[in-house]
């Protein structure tokens, strides 16, 4: 701006400025003057996140602080105590339910009681939680740093910062940090995905155990690429990873390198991997931000596309290859089952808030736009 343009600009503002000073000095009432709220941009419903025990206990989690269950017979809301957005949602096996969110949030249930708020110590974006190496863990991000927690007791605390790079002998070539107070830039901007063999991140990063201490860097796609999805069993071939590249990796047994992550079906999917799914014949399942929900079987030589809808997918789970659930925007569940002896994808009815349900803009759980 500049010019008279910019004078008039000027003028202006001083002359509201002296108006509300006027406005303040005048009348009984010597307090500053108040202005009412403004009404804050609608917020679109999506779900982010889904994961069960079983065909008769599923749940769904997303935005603004959704919590639905699937019980066998009907989808009920469940009470989150919070209008973030929630990203995750996992199990530890023994009936306690967690849920990661925006600002530090995790919720915890156990048993039949409801949701209840954790201490996390911190204002992180998590964005996935499970167990490494026998531990709960949580990632994610704050101020574009990454954010890596650990479950003990029943308290959440940092997990160790020092990563360790090494050279085919196990030589040590490189010393790196989680913190702000080493060269943060070094290492990964995100931590997204938590998994028995690893955890996963930004740029191919992919941190797993290390022979002597307690972690070591190992990258895929030469780090130009997200990890944005991963599904995990005890098995070592039931891991993958997937990125925003649309690539996937599978984890194997290799002779003589140890445990090494390997690409499966190339070229690529072609389009964002937000969820994947596998069960225990190591089938994929894979979703997609163009709406597509496609199935890679072994030896993942092609994709067979078996939804397509053109909107956002955010995550993929089932109790087995004939009952799966996918989500996404616009309060989307899709539940595949047998309708009339044929296996379909199915719209499931939940008892959605009223609210927008397609916001203007669409983000990621990760905090990034979709085009």
């Amino acid at each position: 701006m500049t010019g008279s343009r910019a004078s008039f600009a000027r003028t202006a503002i001083a002359v509201m400025s002296l108006t509300l000073i006027l406005a303040a000095g005048c009348g009984d009432d010597s307090s500053d003057p108040t202005y009412p709220d403004q009404p804050q941009p609608e917020i679109g419903l999506w779900f982010l996140g889904v994961w069960g025990t079983g065909p008769d206990d599923v749940y769904v989690v997303g935005q603004p602080g959704l919590i639905y269950h699937w019980d066998g017979t009907s989808w009920t809301r469940q009470e989150s105590g919070t209008t973030v957005a929630l990203t995750d949602v996992w199990g530890d096996g023994d009936g306690t339910i967690y849920v990661t969110g925006h600002d530090g949030v995790i919720l915890r249930k156990q048993g039949g009681g409801g949701w209840a708020a954790m201490d996390t110590g911190t204002e992180a974006d998590f964005f996935s939680i499970g167990t490494f190496d026998g531990v709960i863990h949580a990632c994610g991000r704050t101020d574009n740093l990454p954010t890596l927690r650990l479950l003990g007791g029943s308290g959440w605390a940092a997990a160790a910062t020092e990563i360790y790079q090494r050279d085919n002998e196990q030589t040590v070539l490189d010393t790196l940090y989680l913190d702000s107070d080493e060269d943060p830039e070094e290492v990964i901007e995100s931590l997204t995905v938590i998994g028995e063999y690893g955890v996963a991140g930004a740029d191919g990063v992919i941190l797993m155990e290390d022979p002597e201490t307690d972690w070591q860097l190992r990258r895929i796609l030469g780090g130009r690429e997200w990890i944005t999805a991963g599904t995990s069993k005890d098995r070592v071939s039931g891991n993958f990873l997937a990125t925003d590249g649309g690539r996937l990796f599978q984890l194997r047994q290799v002779e003589g390198e140890g445990l090494s992550w390997i690409e499966r079906f190339s070229p690529a999917i072609d389009a964002t991997i937000y969820g994947c799914y596998t069960g225990n014949a190591d089938t994929l399942w894979a979703v997609t931000n163009d709406g597509r929900i496609s199935r890679v079987d072994p030896p993942y030589n092609g994709a067979q596309i078996l939804y397509d809808d053109g909107l956002v997918l955010f995550d993929i789970w089932g109790s087995s290859g004939t009952d799966l659930y996918a989500v996404g925007i616009e309060g989307r569940v899709l539940h595949f089952t047998e309708v009339d002896g044929e296996y379909q994808w199915v719209h499931e009815e939940l008892p959605l808030p009223e609210t927008k349900r397609h916001a203007d803009v669409v983000f990621d759980k990760f905090g990034r736009p979709l085009d």
